[in-house]
């Protein structure tokens, strides 16, 4: 065992200060609190993926519960990667699907979010033909 005098003359190197401040780099900052113009939620563009997915994968089919269930999680990921190829720089997205039998009842949808109302948007599409419908909406948060 160690003398405490032994402990107290343990040689440690000191830091020298000023080697410490040229070794830092200083990096601008890149906090971004708004997108740009050209980075903003691209609305009209994401229409159109939606309205041409629900076209392309329910256009002429007749719906089944079985086939409800596969076409619904379809839609979901075509959209969404889809979506995605538009490299929204950081947006995160989700993509909601609503999907039924079309037997002449009423349908009330409806989505509240709290968001930021300048950056974040939503954009929606519907299908319908004589046994479906089907409702697609995708929502864009922006990442501070």
């Amino acid at each position: 065992m160690l003398q405490q005098d032994q402990l107290l003359k343990v040689e440690r190197p000191c830091p020298d200060p000023d080697a410490k401040a040229a070794t830092v780099e200083t990096t601008p900052s890149t906090y971004q609190m708004r997108p740009t113009l050209e980075q903003t939620f691209m609305s009209e563009k994401i229409k159109q993926i939606i309205n041409t997915v629900l076209t392309d994968t329910l256009g002429g089919k007749t719906y089944t519960a079985v086939d409800a269930a596969r076409w619904t999680k379809t839609l979901a990921d075509d959209i969404s990667l889809k979506v995605k190829d538009l490299e929204m720089k950081r947006y995160k997205h989700v993509v909601q699907v609503v999907l039924g039998q079309q037997l002449g009842a009423g349908c009330k949808y409806i989505a509240r979010c709290r968001w930021d109302a300048e950056c974040d948007n939503q954009t929606s599409g519907e299908f319908k033909n004589a046994t479906i419908f089907c409702i697609v909406t995708v929502f864009g948060l922006y990442l501070y």
